[in-house]
């Protein structure tokens, strides 16, 4: 669902924890009052992205984040990102569920065509997870998280291969 107000705190403090960010994100330790101006002035929510606070359905539990953007200059191509930053939930299905809304919503809803994702060389489960939600590795490089210089992949789903693949045809919530 979207973020509210009410949610900040939480984010925020999932934003400083390495405990909530895990072995493959760095900490962004994000400030409580820039976030709410943020969220004031809509930049969670707006044409270019949309961030979600991700819960449990049956209890209405936070586990996570889910967010995507368009970045300047490549319009047809949008990034997305989540966390499970609640360490005992992980492991559980709830990001490879998380990634297949998001993707759904991304490509039922927009007008793209194409979803990237990067992830650590090392998270080979979030690597199994985006080839089987259709998604090829397109190549291997060094890239920027939080200042901080990583080795990882760029994943890509095109819209075609979306409309495609058998794990997106049929889906009940």
């Amino acid at each position: 669902r979207k973020i509210q107000e009410s949610d900040l705190p939480v984010v925020v403090g999932w934003s400083g924890s390495e405990e909530a960010c895990g072995a493959y994100l760095t900490p962004v330790k994000h400030d409580l009052e820039q976030m709410r101006h943020q969220l004031q002035s809509g930049n969670f929510w707006n044409e270019m992205e949309r961030m979600f606070l991700v819960e449990v359905k049956e209890d209405g539990r936070p586990v996570g984040t889910a967010h995507y953007w368009r970045s300047p200059g490549r319009q047809n191509t949008v990034s997305m990102a989540l966390k499970v930053a609640v360490p005992e939930e992980r492991g559980k299905g709830y990001g490879t569920e998380i990634q297949k809304f998001l993707i759904m919503y991304i490509l039922d809803q927009l007008p793209v065509g194409a979803i990237e994702m990067h992830t650590d060389i090392n998270n080979i489960a979030q690597q199994r997870c985006l080839q089987k939600l259709g998604f090829d590795l397109v190549e291997s490089l060094v890239y920027e998280d939080q200042q901080k210089k990583r080795t990882g992949h760029l994943f890509r789903l095109t819209a075609k291969q979306y409309h495609l693949h058998p794990i997106y045809q049929f889906h009940y919530e």
